[in-house]
């Protein structure tokens, strides 16, 4: 293998690694702004408190800053929350369709 095919395919793990971090933290973006409108338009039994909303915003704010400056526990905190949401919506999906 020449030193051009080995930088090539270094190059290339390195794009595909990239891809998949902004794929991540875009996910992520977009899930917390579907749950902050889900929870302040919600009028279920209780109202959620602006604490609550503020708190959540400050901590995703916080998780994100430190995912773009790569440290491995932010980084995996969003990884947890895009895959559990993935998740979730295969179970709601599945049990829409048997009637469950």
């Amino acid at each position: 293998m020449g030193w051009d095919s080995m930088m090539h395919e270094f190059q290339r793990e390195s794009e595909t690694k990239r891809k998949k971090r902004k794929f991540y933290l875009s996910a992520f973006i977009l899930i917390v702004a579907i749950y902050t409108v889900m929870d302040i338009f919600d009028s279920g039994i209780e109202s959620v408190s602006r604490f609550r909303i503020i708190s959540s915003l400050l901590f995703n704010a916080v998780v994100f800053y430190l995912a773009l400056r790569r440290k491995f526990w932010a980084e995996f905190i969003v990884k947890m929350m895009v895959w559990m949401n993935v998740f979730l919506l295969l179970l709601i999906i599945t049990v829409t369709i048997l009637g469950l």
